[in-house]
């Protein structure tokens, strides 16, 4: 039911799909002549968090948008080299630490064979038979996020959980060539290890780390900043490693941390429990680390590049407390990050790195922007909204803009659903819950009828880029919401539903030219009320994707009380 794109595809245009899936956060992207055409997570289609499954939804819509067929690819990358995979972690990894690494040689060894069995079962499920690529897990983050950026060439860092073994590689990238200067290995990984403490605080392993990230700044990291430099050591070559006595992840499966670190730090919180003063203090203690230890990386990078632009990937770079440090240090003039720099954005990475490393193409394009998913007609908007039998009116209007804003001054809690839908975690104003910031109830009225989520985790403020620095401490952009800021002392009474306790935002910047509909809304709120921010977050409710398509809009907003619904140019009410 996606629209039609007036995207075309010339005669000559060399056309790949990037894929990722086995590993969380499936993904497929379309890459036509080195420009992003087209991306979406699987969990968006199959509704599925952190989806794990073939991306058939998701490379449908791939297709589907630029009017291609399977035939007509140039060549399918996939984001994993099976071989070192096998090689590095079945075989070197078990190898290094029998006997201790005998319970995960099993599971290990599994998802080894999976993935060397992708190739054929991607070209049989696609009926595929052209060119097939596999590319390295941090080649695929380094070239994400180096050949969409604006730099002709910059320093990269890439820090995730795990990859075919590298955890972390420090590099640089050049014209259209990608370069590695350091490696950090398995099981020395500052992902898993936040992954692992995260679990320890009673939340998931996987998608929950800014769960901890948020309970952080309720701690005092000085409590355990010691133990925790224990803990991850950095030798300041580039390289960190971790005392293995304290974790259990390299050698058992779903325990994560070991005795030795409980009797350090106490018992594991559970799920149902309230955190204590003493788990917001390890909370603290571990993001106080990961702060030092990306520093120390960043620094490697610049003093080995010379390099002040810093292009960064990875699942530790959607740490955005880190990364606001990270750029108001000086050390780097600039940083460039994609929304999907976890493992979502592999599908991208590896579809640019065979265009520019493999067929040595030197055009390269910046990154259009993080609207490249499905957008829908008002026809398949119409169609949805009387296909409902559940009790909702609904109007087509010429003033949308206004008429939410109004309602958001007004107190009300807004469904925004416009365009084409967001990549990446967060949602940026095309799939999103609007309120209006200044009230300081909104928080607990935000989660008591619509989100459901912990009471310490904040609500992010979007705010019309050419005000930032008026209301925020930096002004460098956070287009899509990967850096936090201190929000001016003087400004946090105005907004208080956005501040978090410590003070700061995970703000969004909004430019007219990336998405016009959404400043465009923002801009009729700070007529109204004098304030150019508005309360934004995903459109989902807790434990479900952000929504994808008018059916997921509908379902969500009937069940849950949301009081307004704008999809399009459609206003849904309630009856």
């Amino acid at each position: 039911m996606q629209q039609g794109s007036k995207y075309r595809i010339g005669e000559s245009s060399i056309c790949l799909l990037g894929l990722n899936y086995i590993g969380h956060d499936a993904s497929a992207s379309l890459v036509v002549d080195g420009e992003v055409v087209f991306s979406a997570p699987e969990e968006r289609f199959d509704r599925e968090k952190k989806s794990r499954a073939f991306p058939r939804g998701s490379i449908d819509a791939c297709l589907s948008y630029a009017g291609l067929s399977v035939e007509r690819l140039d060549g399918i990358a996939y984001y994993m080299d099976p071989e070192e995979m096998f090689r590095e972690r079945v075989i070197h990894h078990f190898g290094r630490y029998y006997p201790k690494t005998v319970p995960i040689f099993e599971p290990t060894l599994d998802a080894a064979l999976a993935e060397r069995k992708v190739e054929q079962e991607v070209r049989e499920l696609l009926s595929f038979d052209g060119p097939f690529y596999h590319v390295r897990h941090h080649d695929a983050h380094f070239a994400s996020c180096f050949y969409t950026s604006p730099f002709e060439e910059a320093a990269i860092l890439s820090v995730d959980g795990i990859g075919e073994i590298n955890t972390a590689v420090v590099g640089y990238g050049k014209g259209n060539r990608l370069f590695r200067i350091k490696e950090v290995n398995y099981p020395h990984s500052l992902g898993l290890a936040y992954a692992g403490i995260t679990y320890y605080l009673g939340f998931s392993w996987l998608g929950h780390e800014g769960k901890a990230m948020a309970l952080a700044s309720f701690g005092d990291p000085d409590r355990y900043i010691s133990e925790f430099r224990k803990l991850i050591n950095v030798n300041g070559n580039g390289e960190f490693e971790l005392d293995l006595d304290y974790f259990a992840f390299p050698f058992v499966r779903d325990k994560w941390v070991s005795d030795k670190f409980i009797e350090t730090f106490g018992p594991r919180r559970e799920a149902d429990e309230e955190p204590t003063q003493q788990h917001m203090d390890v909370a603290a203690g571990l993001q106080r680390r990961t702060e030092e230890v990306m520093l120390g990386l960043a620094s490697y990078a610049r003093e080995k590049t010379g390099y002040d632009r810093l292009c960064l990937a990875g699942g530790v770079a959607l740490n955005s407390v880190a990364n606001g440090k990270l750029i108001q240090s000086g050390l780097f003039d600039e940083i460039f990050m994609i929304p999907t720099c976890g493992d979502d954005g592999t599908s991208i990475g590896a579809a640019l790195y065979v265009y520019h490393q493999l067929m040595e193409r030197k055009q390269r394009r910046q990154f259009p922007g993080p609207y490249l998913g499905p957008e829908y007609s008002p026809t398949d908007i119409v169609n949805v909204i009387q296909a409902n039998d559940q009790a909702i009116s609904y109007e087509r209007r010429d003033d949308v803009f206004q008429r939410a804003a109004h309602a958001i001054a007004d107190g009300e809690i807004v469904g925004w659903f416009q365009d084409r839908m967001e990549i990446g975690p967060r949602a940026l104003g095309h799939r999103s819950i609007l309120a209006d910031p200044r009230r300081p109830e909104m928080k607990d009225v935000l989660n008591q009828r619509v989100k459901h989520r912990e009471s310490f985790r904040p609500f992010a403020p979007s705010v019309l880029a050419e005000h930032q620095g008026d209301w925020f401490e930096c002004d460098y952009p956070s287009d899509f919401m990967l850096f936090v800021y201190g929000i001016r002392h003087e400004k946090r009474g105005e907004i208080p539903s956005v501040v978090h306790c410590d003070g700061t935002g995970r703000l969004q910047s909004v430019r007219k030219e990336l998405s016009a509909g959404f400043y465009r809304l923002i801009q009729e709120f700070h007529k109204i009320t004098g304030v150019p921010i508005v309360l934004n977050t995903s459109f989902n409710v807790q434990g479900q994707p952000i929504v994808c398509s008018p059916e997921d809009a509908i379902q969500c907003f009937m069940s849950t009380e949301i009081d307004r619904l704008f999809i399009g140019d459609f206003e849904v009410r309630k009856v």
